[in-house]
């Protein structure tokens, strides 16, 4: 998210550096085709972080390089690791009535109270717009039929509806 608002504030547009096979793209040089981390538990892979860190500091674009252990996102499920790049998706927003939502919350009678002034509260007041078209298992499943040369899109809300068209 911090990339993208820095992309737009700057006019920089979105960089996807990394494919959805988790490949470095032709974009990256000489480290296309490799893969960002170890998803194939494959004894010959070779961290990348390492040549990157080198090419950098050879070039004298690093300000400083040293091994630093922190933790990364991994699936529940496979324990491998997750990479975040930007998708195309659809999103409701939320933020455009966000001051009504707080100003409404307000009036409730919250049981306990703190509900309403913590965490629902605080949810409120940092609300962004909801990404209603997740990609991952527990996504919203969209209803929307798009024609194979993407002119023209249409939501069918159920099987009969869909028989009809």
């Amino acid at each position: 998210a911090d990339d993208y608002r820095v992309g737009k504030k700057h006019n920089i547009g979105i960089l996807t550096m990394v494919d959805k096979e988790g490949k470095f793209t032709d974009y990256t040089g000489e480290f296309s085709g490799r893969y960002v981390k170890d998803y194939k538990n494959d004894p010959e892979y070779k961290d990348v972080d390492v040549d990157i860190a080198v090419k950098l500091k050879i070039s004298g674009n690093a300000f400083k390089v040293e091994k630093y252990e922190h933790t990364y996102p991994h699936c529940w499920r496979t324990d491998k690791p997750v990479i975040y790049y930007p998708l195309d998706a659809w999103f409701i927003r939320t933020t455009a009535m966000k001051d009504r939502m707080v100003e409404l919350n307000k009036t409730i009678n919250w049981k306990p109270k703190a509900t309403g002034e913590g965490r629902f509260g605080n949810w409120l007041e940092n609300m962004v717009d909801w990404n209603l078209s997740r990609s991952r298992f527990w996504g919203t499943p969209l209803p929307i039929w798009v024609t194979e040369d993407g002119d023209e899109m249409k939501c069918i809300g159920s099987i009969e509806k869909k028989k009809k068209k």
